[in-house]
């Protein structure tokens, strides 16, 4: 008598039936891997904007803005140059389901070409939707930028 090799249909739905309920049990947190990714990088571009505005516009002797674009900072933000700069204008925008907040105000970043900023210290707050803690970014009156966690 010779033995067939391979899997039997109950021993393939077994398998397949484990991993159904290994992958249920893993999609919560991919979940949450995937919006604390989000806000992390949505926090390393809003950090690097401000930290390349400041330093061009003390390497360049001009005044740049760091603005929000359409209706606020949640909808994503700008480096702005001054005319006849050798760099364009850069945008960035949130990941999905992350939003940008300032506090006090709504305006723009403007670091002076003599150092620091017009307005003084600035606070923002971004925060995903699916997530509890958010992160708070800091900028002094002199452009250094702090980042922590914090509340949304």
């Amino acid at each position: 008598m010779t033995r067939v090799k391979g899997f039997t249909l109950v021993e393939l739905m077994v398998t397949i039936a484990v991993a159904a309920i290994l992958l249920a049990i893993a999609m919560p947190s991919l979940d949450n891997i995937s919006a604390s990714n989000a806000l992390k990088s949505t926090t390393r571009d809003l950090v690097s904007t401000i930290s390349t505005a400041r330093s061009q516009s003390i390497s360049t002797r001009t005044d740049i803005e760091v603005r929000p674009t359409g209706g606020g900072w949640a909808d994503g933000w700008s480096i702005v140059y001054g005319d006849g700069a050798a760099e364009e204008d850069q945008n960035y925008a949130p990941r999905d389901g992350v939003t940008v907040t300032r506090s006090g105000s709504n305006g723009a970043l403007e670091f002076l070409a003599r150092g620091g900023m017009s307005g003084g210290a600035a606070t923002f707050t971004v925060c995903h939707a699916d997530l509890s803690q958010g992160r708070s970014v800091s900028v002094s009156f002199l452009g250094k930028v702090t980042t922590a966690v914090g509340t949304c």
